[in-house]
């Protein structure tokens, strides 16, 4: 079961409306943890790293920014 107290701890006082709604549809299982983390950030860039947060505590197979190989980006996917 998620933890919103701590997906809350993640977020700012002031989250802008669009990010609150991202957040929404994610939290309700609308949205993917790739999806949400392509367009939680678009507001305000400084909320990539809140993403990252909130996508550890929600995806236990979600792979942090900070350990992913060089080169691999959020959302990337391999086309064949």
């Amino acid at each position: 079961m998620m933890n919103r107290r701590q997906i809350e701890s993640c977020l700012p006082a002031n989250l802008h409306s669009f990010s609150r709604q991202v957040l929404g549809y994610y939290l309700d299982g609308r949205l993917s943890t790739e999806e949400f983390r392509r367009w939680f950030h678009m507001p305000n860039s400084e909320y990539l790293m809140m993403g990252d947060c909130i996508a550890q505590i929600v995806d236990p197979d979600y792979v942090p920014e900070a350990d992913r190989p060089h080169g691999i980006k959020t959302g990337a996917t391999k086309k064949i």
